[in-house]
């Protein structure tokens, strides 16, 4: 697995793959109950070794979204 794409915004990891001339498939999950990745930030949770297979899932990052937290 190649771990220097987990955890890397879906552009990031794809543009890094680029440079190299690399292609990625992409699979996307989700949870089971959550239909509708709007408003999420697609991050790679899975790279295979040679990086030409990326699965990615939505996050609700708020703080990519100008929300702030209340406290």
């Amino acid at each position: 697995m190649r771990h220097d794409l987990l955890g890397l915004e879906l552009s990031m990891a794809r543009a890094m793959l680029q440079s190299e001339g690399i292609d990625p498939v992409i699979t996307v999950t989700r949870a089971p109950r959550r239909q509708d990745d709007s408003g999420c930030t697609m991050r790679v949770v899975y790279a295979s070794d040679d990086g030409r297979r990326l699965t990615v899932s939505g996050f609700v990052d708020p703080i990519a979204d100008g929300l702030q937290e209340n406290g």
